[in-house]
């Protein structure tokens, strides 16, 4: 392939007639644009019935910023090749959600980027590689090509090094890249970025960073991506996904509910859900249209158990169609190791780039409810490896946060669990207030607002992006 430019570089609107013109444009179209207000109702075919904000111009807009931006030209087929993506030991498709958006802004279609789910604790190797074949295999008639792209990450770098020893299989794949994982082999054209490449940054960050997209982009494409930062998109932003068992990936059939609530404080505005879906074996969602940068609350209920898995993502900015609500059974390891009761809150901190613990740019995350004192609840004894943060009352010492280990997920690959007493409310009125200051950046503070709901009853998560988004609290 060559490494010469694949589409002109030149923007029209660049030029400052044309300026002019787009803002009398744009200030027409904001005088005459109009919200229909927050009484949406039931929609259970997971089609808003409440348009939002999706106009503006092009630029570099924060998330409080109506304006946004339009992805590249489309690169051409030869070029944009499909991309399957295949995770490593207790990941998902999550681990290259924020990778895939910066590849279409980059103008790379959103279809042929695929990710490969499979049993993230299972030691099933021969099937997983089977189930690789399949996946490029599809891919492949889906699309009418020969080829295809493969990345892999961690064990998903075993996974595809293996695939690629049969011929016929390489045969398929026209560049491999094998992130932070087994080296590359001798079988196709192949990129191996690595922690070595970007100090600083561990395992699973190197998957998710800005500077590792760059490398990655770069290689497969032939030339430098123009977007490397994740900002507001012009046109409405759409998600679809899956809710999985996690670190199996099974689908968890289940009920979502999409409510859309306050930012300052976690509770829902509306008397009815955004949007309804019956989750089937697959656990598929969507597509759904969201409020660009609004905030929501996805709600998992099955009618066999009383508890309500309540997730809070940061607001999307871009479309993605790899959202992974990462949930457990009730029966599950991670409910039953959950300490639980009436009288607090039981959270789960997720972000793919590694909370650090450790080192002069640790994390900071603080808890708090209702406005009152807040606790660190990143402690120097998770290190600089766990994704998952548990954080709960340890039954050892009821209502005193000592912020140390918990049972059992304190021992988890890329999880840690801290004892932090979080009061709950019976019927999750009040507010609780977690922060993330990510790498110590108080300059980028990431909040996000969620109501005490009592643990005996519901399960909560925080989803952190692994790119702060500037606004967002």
């Amino acid at each position: 392939m060559a490494n010469g430019s694949h589409r002109s570089k030149g923007r029209a609107w660049w030029h400052p007639v044309a300026i002019g013109v787009l803002l009398v444009a744009l200030l027409l179209t904001t005088v005459s644009c109009s919200s229909d207000g927050d009484d949406a109702s039931p929609d259970t075919t997971g089609t808003t019935q409440d348009d939002g904000d999706g106009g503006g111009s092009g630029g570099e807009p924060t998330a409080g910023d109506p304006d946004g931006t339009d992805p590249l030209p489309a690169l051409p087929e030869d070029v944009a090749l499909p991309i399957v993506f295949v995770h490593g030991f207790a990941g998902s498709a999550q681990q290259y959600e924020s990778q895939a958006m910066r590849y279409i802004a980059n103008g790379y279609p959103a279809e042929r980027i695929i990710a490969y789910d499979h049993d993230g604790a299972g030691v099933d190797f021969p099937a997983y590689v089977e189930g690789v074949t399949e996946t490029v295999d599809e891919a492949l008639a889906t699309f009418d090509v020969e080829q295809v792209y493969l990345v892999g990450h961690s064990r998903g770098t075993t996974v595809s090094t293996t695939f690629l020893e049969d011929p016929a299989q390489a045969a398929k794949v026209a560049k491999y890249i094998a992130i932070d994982g087994q080296p590359c082999p001798d079988t196709v054209p192949c990129e191996a970025p690595t922690q070595e490449d970007f100090p600083g940054q561990a395992h699973v960050e190197v998957a998710t960073s800005p500077e590792s997209f760059a490398m990655q982009y770069e290689f497969l494409v032939g030339e430098a991506p123009e977007v490397v930062d994740i900002v507001p998109q012009r046109e409405p932003v759409e998600i679809s996904g899956r809710a999985v068992n996690f670190p199996e990936n099974s689908g968890r059939e289940a009920q979502l509910d999409i409510w859309p609530i306050d930012a300052e404080t976690g509770a829902r505005t509306t008397d009815n859900p955004h949007a309804t879906f019956e989750l089937g074996p697959d656990g598929e969602f969507g597509p759904v249209e969201l409020e660009t940068g609004a905030h929501y609350e996805y709600a998992l209920s099955t009618e066999q158990s009383p508890v309500t898995h309540h997730l809070y993502l940061q607001p999307y900015l871009r479309s993605s169609h790899l959202v992974r609500l990462l949930s457990s059974p009730p029966d599950g390891p991670t409910r039953a190791n959950t300490n639980t009761s009436a009288d607090h809150t039981a959270l789960i901190a997720i972000r793919m780039r590694e909370w650090y613990g450790q080192g002069d740019n640790r994390d900071v995350l603080q808890i708090s409810v209702d406005g009152g004192e807040p606790v660190d609840a990143v402690t120097d004894f998770i290190g600089n490896e766990a994704i998952g943060l548990h954080i709960h009352d340890d039954a050892a010492t009821p209502g005193e946060s000592t912020r140390e280990p918990l049972p059992y997920f304190s021992d988890q690959p890329f999880q840690s669990g801290i004892d932090v007493a979080i009061p709950a409310s019976p019927d999750g009125t009040g507010t609780v207030t977690v922060t993330n200051l990510p790498r110590g950046d108080t300059e980028r503070p990431q909040t996000l607002n969620v109501p005490p709901w009592p643990s005996d009853e519901h399960a909560v998560s925080v989803i952190f992006t692994d790119w702060p988004v500037d606004g967002a609290s």
